[in-house]
């Protein structure tokens, strides 16, 4: 089966969390430019589709910034962050929330915005304990080296 007739299939979301884990997998093998091109493919196709698949997209989006991250194209990757995070509040699905907060901090410092990463490195390891996640005790130059990639589970939430 291919990507296209994943996303064509009649279960459209099921295919869209298919092809995100499918991208992690990838990622972590150390296929990252292909990671990255079905990550592009989902998070513009969400965008730009009729159907709701948005509560999807703030973790499409925290795996295609970490990718642009690791890849030095720090800018875009705050943007598609920043897209990520924007979503989690118009959708209220919060499961990438952590995750994404933490990597703006990152993008903030390399960006040059001290101030900025320094609030929200804080806000990021807060809501790591309020959330699934142990606390985060790693230093800010310790998580720039990290990984944040997200699965797709079964019991998100997509509408």
């Amino acid at each position: 089966m291919t990507y296209y007739q994943l996303l064509m299939s009649p279960d459209k979301e099921l295919g869209i969390k298919t092809l995100n884990n499918v991208a992690v997998n990838y990622f972590e093998l150390g296929l990252c430019d292909l990671s990255y091109q079905i990550w592009d493919e989902l998070y513009h196709g969400i965008q730009g589709s009729l159907e709701n698949y948005s509560s999807l997209l703030p973790v499409i989006s925290c795996n295609m910034g970490n990718a642009l991250r690791q890849s030095g194209y720090y800018e875009e990757a705050y943007r598609v962050l920043m897209q990520g995070l924007k979503r989690c509040f118009d959708t209220g699905a919060v499961y990438a929330m952590p995750e994404l907060i933490l990597q703006l901090s990152i993008l903030s410092m390399k960006l040059g915005s001290l101030e900025e990463a320094n609030s929200l490195y804080a806000l990021g390891k807060n809501i790591f304990g309020w959330c699934r996640q142990p606390a985060v005790n790693q230093s800010m130059e310790e998580l720039m080296k990290q990984n944040f990639l997200l699965y797709c589970t079964e019991d998100m939430a997509s509408h």
